[in-house]
């Protein structure tokens, strides 16, 4: 029963989206006067200028975004496991993971700009610039500041999960099979590991392309707008006052639902193809055998652009912060002229205001998605019910506009739009999938053993629960709140829509201050959206060493 009420919670508002955009596509929307059911607007939509070419930005998009940063991270896992340098790569993909997307975008903006920081850095002596030059780099006509924005992001997460899928593989064991039937470190994880991981990967895989097709916050600062991609267009007809643009908008979002499915299928497809491929290899016992020196510059090439992906995202969270403290900082020159906090000063109460709602809904939603997430693991998992598990991850797999906006009209409906109750719901939908997909596999590990050790000193479910398996736990248990709470910070859309305007966050700050403010209140509103997920992800780290110290003396000496 707690389950089907989660499940309820999360499902309500989905299907009522759902049903919100697809009766308004085809002509039924009686509160805006129309009840006749038609196929008009939906061919009128496809003859739109620019709307065809908005549909191959968002499937191209998408679809290059997710191809390289799939396979950098299936080739950074081979070649970490093989040099050991997993444990370095994971305190680098630390921050670039706790960080809103929306503060990447404004960081490679800053970056990679005509002005930005890296032409101050080679300008003058390497370029011979004196003043930004006239390209079109960043948004570009054919979106591939966005795919760089979006791998950039989706990288580390993808890495976060591959090492933790690693944790429950046996490398080592394939790896001594592999050696002994004369396959190579490469050869093997791909006709050994590769699918293994591959089919673990796969939902995340999917929830990053889903995500893809419909951001907005990332697409609106580093997409074109002329046309913009499909997801940018739905977004601002949702905003124009007309009764038109509405229904525009529901087509629009029924048709980035096909997208989704499609660029969904196209990507099954292509696993299966690759999967199916590696099985004739094989087959036929195929090694993939190559001279030192090509394996040496496949390996190098690999490694430079990984090094090179991460280093765009640190160098563009470190441009965005300078800015946050340059008073005076006029072109070529690398550094700013003159530091200072004038703008920290003239928007300090603004500042604080954005800062104190994404902490208290964050928290909040955070918290809740947490419990839940615990009593859907502590409830026995039925086979008959195993279906369950995917209805919570189905508002990850739905593009974002492809159903908040009939949600919101769910929620006039009700008259609750603009309460801090409906903001902490919406997120709610985002940020439990994500905590359920970090804890789940731990959670479902753990050693039955030691729950018969206390249910054997006479405690109870619930004390097994809160002093044998929480506490042996911590570990994954805070680290999926931080993660629950970085997300929360990063959601655009569903502030939106469920805050009517009422409910500001350091995000949608964020993304108005992109269009139409200076540069040094968009570099602090990035600080602040990286401080706080930051300081929750340090705050938990410090609170885990302390609890850990009293163990020290446990510790087996080298």
């Amino acid at each position: 029963m707690v389950k089907w009420s989660i499940i309820a919670v999360c499902m309500v508002p989905v299907c009522a989206g759902l049903a919100g955009v697809f009766l308004p596509a085809f002509g039924w929307f009686p509160l805006y006067g129309k009840s006749d059911f038609t196929f008009d607007i939906i061919g009128h939509l496809v003859s739109r200028a620019g709307f065809l070419h908005s549909i191959w930005l968002s499937i191209f998009t998408a679809l290059f975004s997710t191809f390289i940063a799939y396979w950098l991270c299936i080739f950074i896992l081979i070649y970490s496991q093989h040099f050991s340098y997993h444990y370095w790569l994971r305190k680098v993909i630390a921050p670039l993971i706790a960080v809103p997307h929306v503060t990447m975008a404004v960081g490679i903006l800053f970056l990679i700009q005509p002005s930005g920081w890296w032409f101050r850095i080679i300008s003058p002596w390497l370029t011979g610039w004196q003043t930004p030059a006239n390209l079109n780099i960043v948004p570009d006509l054919y979106g591939f500041s966005l795919v760089l924005g979006l791998v950039v992001k989706e990288l580390p997460f993808l890495l976060l999960v591959g090492f933790a899928i690693l944790k429950q593989t046996n490398i080592s064991g394939y790896g001594q099979i592999s050696r002994s039937l004369g396959y190579g470190p490469v050869s093997s994880w791909f006709h050994f590991i590769h699918p293994l991981i591959a089919v673990r990967l796969r939902l995340c895989v999917l929830i990053v392309l889903c995500f893809a097709v419909s951001v907005v916050d990332m697409a609106l600062i580093l997409a074109p707008s002329t046309p913009a991609p499909l997801a940018v267009k739905i977004f601002s007809w949702y905003q124009e006052p007309e009764i038109e643009p509405q229904f525009f908008a529901a087509a629009g979002s029924v048709y980035l639902l096909i997208i989704a499915t499609f660029c969904c299928g196209i990507w099954l497809l292509f696993g299966w193809g690759v999967g199916y491929i590696f099985r004739l290899f094989s087959f036929y016992g195929v090694r993939f055998s190559s001279g030192w020196r090509i394996a040496k510059l496949v390996q190098i090439g690999v490694l430079f652009s990984a090094a090179l992906i991460l280093l765009i995202g640190i160098l563009g969270l470190l441009s965005a912060a300078i800015w946050a403290f340059a008073d005076i900082w006029y072109f070529p020159n690398m550094l700013p002229q003159k530091w200072g906090v004038s703008a920290w000063e003239n928007g300090y109460n603004t500042y604080v205001s954005l800062a104190l709602n994404s902490f208290i809904i964050g928290f909040t939603v955070s918290m809740l998605a947490l419990i839940s997430a615990i009593i859907w693991l502590e409830i026995p998992h039925k086979p008959v019910l195993k279906i369950t598990d995917f209805f919570i991850y189905v508002p990850l797999l739905l593009p974002q506009a492809g159903f908040l906006f009939g949600m919101q009209i769910l929620i006039i409906w009700l008259n609750i739009d603009g309460l801090l109750f409906t903001v902490i719901w919406a997120h709610y939908l985002f940020v439990f999938p994500y905590i359920l997909l970090t804890l789940g596999p731990i959670w479902r590990r753990f050693d039955i053993r030691y729950e018969l050790m206390g249910a054997s000193l006479g405690l109870g479910k619930l004390a097994i629960l809160w002093r044998v398996k929480m506490p042996m736990l911590a570990v994954p248990i805070i680290t999926a709140f931080s993660i629950g709470f970085a997300v929360s910070c990063a959601l655009y859309l569903p502030t939106i829509f469920a805050g009517n305007g009422h409910f500001l966050t350091l995000t949608t700050e964020a993304v108005t201050l992109a269009a139409n403010a200076s540069r040094q209140a968009l570099g602090i509103a990035a600080i602040l959206q990286m401080l706080l997920p930051l300081i929750i992800f340090s705050a938990a780290g410090i609170y885990l060493k302390l609890r850990w110290r009293r163990y020290r003396y446990f510790r087996i000496a080298d």
